[in-house]
This record gives structure tokens, sequence and C-alpha cells, in this order.
């Protein structure tokens, strides 16, 4: 449901968009108010597989013009996700951003990961993720979002391309307890902090904020091994060069959706995508209202509610993967 803008501004004792920004910025280094804001935010809505503060972000703070700030919508964030499901990240990380805005992305990338798991063999220690974002706006937000969700982040405030940088935060899940939210440190000026992160350049005095010294620190055995498995990739359809690359070409469509042929008497809930099989052009189109379809057509029923408009435009350029998952492995 969210959480709108009043409420926000009621949990943070403010009455305007400049206060509550303060208020963001005062909190980032006080665990305790910080804490207890996020207790009371996760009161009104506890859903953290959904960004928390982008809505009020594009809302009231993004810099369309200068830093053209319009983020990554969920249904893009969810199949990207799911798109990137290997055995190993970037640079040893779980996921990296380098344009991470309030942290859409690298939310839904966390999420992935953790529905492949289940209580007992979930540790946050497992998994590791770094976000690169140069705006200083929008840094308050992207904190807030990764230290309530209890991840253990990189975040680099700093210029991707010219590879300078003004901090580098790790938050930190301490206790190793997915219950639990991270702490915020900030890493030092040091060669050793450049050399890690290919930093060339400080922007800004560093800040001296440790949360937790290495003796904080918990790695909790889970009860059962680390589940999370890679997404399985057919490699054999190779054909030809695509707009998408070669991971599209790769991909099976069954991987992120539900398909089948049309069953008759069957009623298709709207936005299922309908490919007809035995014309050789392959028309595509997509259910405004549920209804039945008949068996001449194939029915494309996306996985976990991601957008079907963004699926159907991935239909349409890509005809031979509905093909393709008619064929035998």
């Amino acid at each position: 449901m969210g959480i709108s803008r009043d409420q926000f501004y009621e949990i943070a004792g403010v009455k305007q968009h400049a206060e509550f920004e303060k208020f963001l910025r005062d909190i980032l280094f006080k665990p305790d108010e910080r804490e207890e804001f996020y207790q009371k935010l996760l009161q009104i809505d506890s859903d953290v597989y959904v960004d928390t503060f982008r809505q009020y972000f594009e809302e009231y703070s993004a810099e369309r013009k200068t830093n053209k700030q319009d983020y990554t919508p969920d249904a893009v964030a969810t199949i990207l996700a799911k798109l990137t499901q290997t055995e190993e990240g970037h640079g040893g990380y779980s996921a990296y951003d380098p344009t991470a805005g309030t942290g859409s992305l690298l939310i839904q990338k966390w999420k992935n990961d953790q529905i492949q798991e289940t209580p007992l063999s979930y540790a946050p220690h497992n998994y590791f993720y770094r976000a690169d974002e140069m705006a200083d706006n929008v840094i308050p937000y992207l904190l807030h979002n990764v230290a309530i969700r209890g991840m253990n982040c990189i975040v680099v405030h700093g210029d991707t391309l010219e590879r300078t940088a003004k901090q580098v935060y790790f938050v930190q899940n301490a206790k190793d307890d997915f219950m639990c939210y991270s702490n915020i440190n900030v890493m030092p000026h040091t060669e050793a902090v450049e050399k890690e992160f290919g930093i060339l350049k400080w922007e800004e005095p560093a800040i001296d904020h440790i949360e937790n010294e290495l003796d904080d620190v918990k790695f909790v055995p889970t009860i059962l091994p680390m589940e999370k498995k890679p997404m399985k990739i057919d490699r054999s359809h190779k054909t030809g060069p695509s707009q998408f690359g070669d991971i599209a070409n790769q991909l099976k469509l069954k991987d992120v959706a539900d398909v089948e042929r049309a069953k008759a008497k069957k009623v298709y809930p709207r936005g299922t995508i309908v490919v007809q099989m035995s014309a050789t052009r392959g028309q595509i189109g997509m259910l405004k209202s549920s209804g039945r379809v008949e068996e001449k057509y194939a029915c494309v029923m996306s996985k976990s509610g991601e957008d079907p408009g963004f699926l159907f435009t991935f239909c349409k350029t890509r005809h031979h993967v509905i093909s393709s998952v008619f064929n035998k492995d």
C-alpha cells in the first residue's frame, strides 16, 4: 500500500519536504533514532520487497532535468533480478548497480536472493551488494533503504565514470540476522579503500563514523546449507544476433513465465499474452480482460506478477523464444 507523504511527515515530526530530508540526514548516524524511525515505517507498511522511499522521492525530490532522476519500474527491476540470477556476482558482489538511485534494482535482487532460501538456510553474510550513486539528494534515501532491510552493502557516493567519490559507506548487518537492521559505517579515505573501490580522487573530507567494530560482527551458521541456485538457462538455443544481447538468445521464456497451449473452456486472466501458433507470422496480443482463448494460441502468463506489458514487448521482439518453449529440452 506504500507510505504517504503525510505519514512520513508525521513519523518524522515535520511539516514540509526540506525538513523531512534534513531529518533523514540527521538520523543517518544515530542508530537508536534511525531504528525507531524504521519501526514506525514498518508498522504502516511491512512489505520490504517494495522500495520504501521511491514513490515519495520521485514525487517530491527527483531532479529530472539536471540529474535525469526517473528510476526503474518495479516490473523491470524484478525481471532484471531474475535474469541476473547467477552463482557469482560482479567482482564478488551478489549484485552491483552503478547508478543506484534509491536502490530499487538492488531491493529486487535482494528479494530474489531471499526467496530462493528458507529461514533455515538464509544468512545475510552470504550476500553482499554494491551501489554507486552520484546525486547528493538521493544518498540518504538509498542508505536508509538498504539499512532497514538488514542488507550488507557498499554504497559509494561518487561518480562512476570519473571514479571520484565523496564517501564510501559500509552498511553491515553485524548481527547476521535477517530480522535485524544494518549498521551504517563510513570508510576512511585511505589508499587501501581507494584501491579496493577504484577511487581516483576524494571530493570532500572524510567522515569519522564507525558503528560496529570487528569484534561486534557475528557470522551465524545456518541450520541448512545455502540453497541459492543460478537460473537455469538453455544455452543450446542460439538463433542469431538480438537487440537484447546473447542472454536473451539463451533464455527460455518459461524461466520467467508460465506458458501453455490454450485449453478449451478455460478462462485466462487479464494480461495474458496470446501467441498464434498456427500462423507463420506468429501474431501476438494481450488480453485486456479475462476470457477464453482459442486452442490455436499459446498463452503466456507472467510469474510472480511481473508487468505483462514488459513481457509483451519482449515476446513481440523474440518470436523464436515463444516457439522454443514447446520444444523438448
